[in-house]
């Protein structure tokens, strides 16, 4: 049977994947830990204007995923070996990452707990050894590649429609030796195929291309399943990637989200003064927070208008703006008291 063909009866497993492919976006790359207060997200699709949204109580992202991102840009500035060969398992390849290095030479890696779980865990892993006796770098990596490539495989197998065919174990074998098995939803049939370049470039230059008859037989699978997901599930993806990961690319522009091995890794002090920032902000009235507008223009895209609104979203934690307000504001109540 073509897989063509069992694809336009597989409607059980397209229903599961239309549910489960938001899921992947926010495993995938996500930055949204839960609140330290219950928030409401809600889609705005482009054609209606940002609608701000009032807010009275903080709900900052928790203490600890805060501290995540500070320790994640120290292993990458005390270890970079360590993260220069290991494969990113969030879709970075398809931003032009070459591993988890790359996600540390901008703020990209503190809007995805894949980027600083892999580097907090082999960091600790290599700590291990050393503290032994002797660290080994290819050892450590191994390790986390194995533990991540075996997961998402698993994950995939079960997510994923048609993973018996020949072509869809084509596209676990290609795809997860190096990264994360792309969503489906992450383009429309039509905008597969620069990706796919994208990838195809990223594994030739990781000495990792598979055959051309498994590499012909994946991206068949992948545009094959991409043309039954619904368009507007694809448009859900998208979005879920812009409050993620992708508003970066607006904010940074093309040179800082498509980084080269030239640029160096970011230095973890802004990781340090956000934080500080927002430990700040924990002593403030609420009331004063809410009621001072903010010029940071990611948050002002995304509805918040007040300091305490960007606080709240995930904008604030790469907005050097939002950090000098509330550098401001706590100076001046600093002054009051």
């Amino acid at each position: 049977m073509s897989l063509k063909r069992t694809c336009r009866r597989d409607w059980g497993a397209l229903k599961v994947l239309t549910i489960c492919v938001l899921a992947c976006a926010l495993l995938a790359c996500s930055s949204a830990p839960a609140a330290e207060k219950d928030t409401t997200v809600n889609a705005v699709s482009d054609s209606n204007p940002v609608q701000s949204k009032p807010v009275s109580q903080k709900q900052f992202p928790p203490q600890d995923h805060l501290n995540k991102i500070v320790a994640a840009y120290n292993v990458a500035n005390e270890y970079p070996a360590l993260l220069t060969e290991l494969p990113c398992y969030c879709p970075c390849e398809l931003y032009g990452h070459g591993g988890v290095i790359d996600c540390h030479r901008s703020q990209h890696a503190a809007m995805c707990n894949i980027c600083m779980d892999e580097a907090i865990e082999v960091g600790e892993i290599y700590q291990q050894q050393l503290a032994s006796g002797e660290g080994d770098i290819e050892s450590a990596q191994e390790q986390v590649k194995d533990r991540y490539r075996r997961a998402l495989v698993a994950q995939t197998a079960q997510q994923f429609p048609m993973m018996n065919t020949q072509q869809g174990q084509a596209f676990l074998q290609a795809c997860s030796d190096c990264h994360q098995p792309p969503v489906p939803a992450l383009h429309l049939p039509g905008d597969w195929d620069a990706s796919l370049a994208r990838m195809e470039q990223y594994a030739r230059g990781k000495d990792s291309m598979p055959s051309e008859q498994v590499w012909q037989a994946a991206t068949e699978y992948i545009k094959m399943i991409s043309a039954q997901v619904p368009a507007s599930t694809v448009a859900q993806y998208r979005q879920s990637l812009e409050t993620t990961v992708e508003h970066l690319k607006h904010a940074e522009g093309d040179a800082a989200y498509y980084p080269s091995v030239r640029d160096p890794v970011l230095d973890p002090s802004w990781a340090e003064r956000m934080v500080a920032a927002y430990n700040a902000a924990r002593q403030l009235p609420a009331e004063i927070l809410a009621s001072t507008p903010t010029a940071c223009q990611e948050c002002l895209d995304a509805g918040n208008n007040s300091i305490l609104a960007c606080l709240n979203s995930m904008q604030a934690i790469t907005c050097e703006t939002a950090i000098e307000e509330v550098e401001k504001l706590v100076a001046e109540q600093g002054q009051h008291q």
